[in-house]
């Protein structure tokens, strides 16, 4: 039988200041992606509503981290919503909406209501739904929320004058056959390493076993995005040098090739990277995404199977506050011997 699709709202993640909650999430399908819906209002004078308060993220700073878990165990998303916001803007190809009121010195008690989505198919592939998440033998399938504060919105907010809600709604199939249709999952996490000294030889290792799309990488000094952090990116194995590019082009290729611009705002400056946000700790400067896979074909990704290490090795020049590199993998979990020839 041919798939048919599905589009449904699945729960609704309550808020709890400073803490986490989880909701399951149904079986017995496969998941194409999800739309996550973010709404509220953050407590704040007109006066203190400054673009200098909002906090890293916008109103998705209040969502700290965002885990897909399978089989109680098996956690295949994580990341907090700011990330997810560069991530649909890089992997995606546009900006996700903002709200206009954040940071515009104008409106008190800004409301907020957006919209993310989380892929479960793997953008920019031939076969994206090659890596759709089958859910039809999970033994459970959860979203667990970290949820922060108002302040997290804006720091000058004194209490939440609507509480935040994110709504979850999939887009989904069912009707494949379990036998033909054979599925390998994609996943990615954050690794956060401080940046002490300026270093051309920042090394960050990952496991080995699985394959690699590619890395999505962000720069942060004090608490803000810097985009003066990095200076050049290598990617090896022993020897092997997989890539070895200057910031510049990193930045500017990924953005030629995969970003139609949305760009808010008068255009001043560098008009084709003056992506606003409401807060003015958020920056595309800082924000990278490197891609291996060229083609779209995924077999360009690197099987590190047999691989002794795998690392990156960062040139980076450290800023004036306390510097960190966020390192988000693009990690596939290979079924290496499939019947339908994943690609």
């Amino acid at each position: 039988m041919a798939q048919q699709v599905r589009k449904r709202k699945q729960t609704t993640v309550a808020y709890e200041s400073n803490g986490k909650v989880s909701e399951k999430l149904s079986r017995g399908m496969v998941y194409r992606e999800l739309y996550l819906h973010l709404e509220g209002a953050a407590t704040v004078t007109a006066g203190n509503n400054a673009a200098a308060n909002i906090a890293q993220g916008d109103e998705w700073g209040v969502v700290k981290r965002i885990d897909i878990i399978a089989n109680h165990t098996d956690v295949i998303f994580s990341l907090d919503g700011n990330a997810l916001w560069w991530m649909n803007f890089f992997m995606l190809g546009n900006a996700p909406r903002i709200t206009a009121a954040l940071g515009d010195e104008s409106t008190a008690n800004a409301p907020f209501s957006s919209v993310l989505i989380l892929p479960f198919w793997l953008p920019n592939s031939v076969r994206p739904m090659d890596y759709a998440l089958d859910s039809r033998q999970l033994s459970s399938l959860d979203i667990e929320v970290t949820w922060g504060t108002y302040t997290d919105i804006n720091s000058a907010a004194t209490a939440m004058t609507t509480n935040p809600t994110l709504k979850v709604y999939s887009l989904e199939s069912f009707g494949a056959d379990p036998k033909a249709d054979v599925y390998r999952t994609w996943r990615t996490y954050k690794i956060k390493k401080e940046i002490t000294a300026s270093n051309t030889e920042f090394a960050i290792d990952y496991a080995v076993g699985n394959q690699y799309r590619g890395f999505f990488m962000n720069f942060t000094d004090g608490g803000a995005d810097d985009g003066d952090i990095l200076n050049n990116f290598k990617l090896v194995s022993g020897t092997t040098v997989f890539a070895d590019l200057p910031e510049e082009i990193i930045e500017q290729s990924e953005l030629l090739r995969k970003i139609t611009p949305y760009v808010f705002g008068a255009l001043t400056g560098d008009a084709y990277l003056n992506l606003r946000r409401g807060s003015t700790n958020n920056s595309i400067n800082a924000w990278y995404l490197y891609d291996h896979v060229t083609d779209g074909y995924n077999t360009e990704a690197i099987d590190t199977l047999g691989f002794s290490e795998f690392k990156t090795i960062l040139d980076v020049t450290v800023g004036s506050g306390t510097t960190y590199a966020n390192i988000y993998p693009i990690e596939i979990i290979p079924i290496r011997q499939s019947a339908n020839g994943v690609k």
